[in-house]
């Protein structure tokens, strides 16, 4: 398997290329590059909304990547998962930069933290706790089985899957809670 055809890169050799960029080998970030590049403006575009901004996201990810490679562990998360929560994370912090001071809840910030590799989970941050005390003060708006969701998944930090055990229902059935629960929320904040 060469590098020349990224697309056939299964998760194990995507890891090996990673650790050539670690080794700052230009020709394998140039792999990564061309091919996540694309993926990541529409993924960006998806988000932003517009095409500029969504290409300076880009490149300040694939900078990211370049720049802390050495945080990559391929036996913690794939490439992929690794470089989205990179761009996910650039997206939520662009956003809130452009809405000021405001935080609000979407549906797309369902996103379970148990997918983020651990060097990357900040384990400080005043937008969670300012999150968290959004929720807090709307969580008696939702029924009791939202409730019961958000509380373990947001509140406690639980895995979806745990949440799911924990209360003996379906994995899909706790993301459907979740995102009916942050469409309530949603509205219920944006009318304060």
């Amino acid at each position: 398997m060469t590098l020349d055809s990224p697309q056939a890169l299964c998760k194990q050799e995507w890891a090996e290329c990673m650790e050539r960029v670690k080794q700052r080998d230009k020709s394998a970030f140039a792999t990564v590059f061309n091919y996540f590049t694309p993926r990541l403006k529409q993924f960006a575009f998806k988000h932003m909304g517009n095409e500029q901004v969504a290409i300076e996201m880009v490149q300040e990810t694939m900078a990211t990547v370049w720049q802390k490679a050495h945080l990559f562990d391929g036996s913690k998360s794939s490439l992929s998962t690794w470089i989205y929560t990179i761009a996910r994370n650039l997206c939520f912090d662009m956003l809130r930069k452009q809405k000021g001071k405001e935080l609000h809840v979407h549906a797309d910030d369902i996103w379970p933290t148990d997918y983020c590799p651990p060097d990357f989970v900040e384990h400080y941050s005043p937008e969670t706790d300012r999150l968290k005390e959004q929720i807090i003060k709307f969580l008696d708006d939702l029924p009791k089985a939202q409730r019961e969701v958000v509380q373990a998944v947001y509140l406690e930090e639980l895995p979806h899957q745990q949440v799911a055990d924990m209360f003996n229902i379906p994995l899909g059935t706790v993301k459907s809670r979740l995102r009916l629960a942050v469409e309530k929320l949603r509205h219920s904040m944006e009318a304060i």
